[in-house]
């Protein structure tokens, strides 16, 4: 089971991915056969696909994306994290429900995420 470090961890490895307007290497944060469904684009399935929609998203701006998490929890197989995510100016808040799975090698990575804007 992944600790809340351990989601952190990652969480921040896709952060300075997407600060740095790097598609890639926010896509390799995801799980092969990972799904992303969000308000901001129709659901993608897999690597490519999600790094496509990064790209876009990314095009639009992103250096000062924050992502904080509020909530975490584990069993033996899976863990999950809800993340608040800003980015902007006027920011565009929202939260994230990520759903964590282990690869073949051990590695911890986003298996489901799904976003949805906040206005608050």
């Amino acid at each position: 089971m992944a600790t809340t470090e351990e989601m952190r961890a990652l969480l921040q490895t896709y952060l300075e991915a997407y600060r740095k307007k790097d598609a890639a290497g926010c896509a390799v944060c995801f799980a092969p056969n990972a799904v992303l469904y969000s308000s901001y684009s129709a659901p993608v399935e897999g690597g490519n696909a999600i790094e496509n929609v990064h790209r876009d998203w990314l095009s639009e701006g992103g250096g000062d994306k924050t992502l904080d998490i509020v909530r975490a929890g584990s069993d033996i197989e899976s863990s999950w994290c809800v993340a608040r995510f800003s980015e902007g100016d006027p920011p565009e808040e929202g939260f994230s429900l990520n759903v964590f799975e282990r690869d073949k090698n051990g590695t911890w990575l986003i298996a489901v995420s799904s976003l949805s804007e906040y206005e608050g």
